[in-house]
């Protein structure tokens, strides 16, 4: 399932699209959750334990994309 992020996370830096979505976390040992960029598809993720709850590791993985230098 995947999760708009439009008005949520800063526009992707590479082409400045706010086109910004979210794959829900895969669950094994730990959340991965996946972040990318519609147009241009740059991408990051963020792996969390999954002693942290599942809402907690999405806001980590938005928190990730938007801390830029």
């Amino acid at each position: 399932m995947i999760r708009d992020l439009t008005d949520i996370a800063k526009p992707c830096p590479m082409c400045g699209s706010k086109r910004i979505y979210m794959q829900y976390p895969k669950v094994d040992v730990f959340y991965s959750v996946h972040i990318q960029c519609a147009d241009c598809g740059l991408n990051g993720y963020k792996n969390v334990t999954k002693d942290v709850d599942i809402d907690d590791a999405m806001e980590r993985t938005i928190k990730y994309w938007n801390t830029r230098v």
